[in-house]
């Protein structure tokens, strides 16, 4: 089944970044979904897809404490998946607002599968968030040196790039 194309906003600076996200989420909200979705997880333990989406589904719903447990589940299982240190990043960050503890997660993402887009972008936004104006510029340098010019991030990291600078 094909993803939706939905967008995300940045708001961590007074303008907005929209990132394009492959999403569907009425695949992940609400309670059946959920429900669906963590069974699956639960039968199926050592299967990365069955985690990373019980971890989305959480995320979406907001229970961020079963959403950081599947994501724990797939590093356990494939320590070098940046989706899932990518996504705890982001439950630290957007879900708990403790963008000091998803640093760590950004940053893990961005060593263990330096080709995965959504590592440096989000990686430069906490940066930002932080305060961090040069290490946002530097992840967003690294990003831009290692993902392919056509990848969908790479706008979204130029036009990061122009509101730092």
């Amino acid at each position: 089944m094909e993803k939706d194309i939905t967008t995300q906003q940045n708001t961590t600076s007074s303008k907005t970044i929209n990132v394009k996200t492959m999403v569907n989420s009425e695949q992940y909200s609400g309670t059946q979904n959920l429900t669906k979705l963590e069974s699956l997880a639960e039968a199926n333990p050592n299967d990365v897809t069955a985690q990373i989406n019980a971890g989305i589904s959480s995320y979406s719903n907001a229970n961020y404490t079963k959403a950081i447990e599947y994501y724990n589940n797939v590093i356990k299982i494939d320590p070098n998946n940046g989706v899932a240190f990518n996504n705890l990043g982001n439950v630290y960050f957007r879900g708990l607002s403790k963008p000091n503890i998803a640093l760590t997660y950004y940053e893990k993402a961005t060593q263990v599968e330096p080709s995965y887009n959504y590592g440096w972008l989000n990686l430069a936004l906490c940066q930002q968030k932080l305060g961090n104006k040069a290490e946002a510029i530097t992840a967003i340098d690294q990003g831009l040196k290692v993902l392919d010019a056509n990848d969908i991030i790479v706008a979204s990291l130029k036009e990061l790039q122009g509101q730092i600078k």
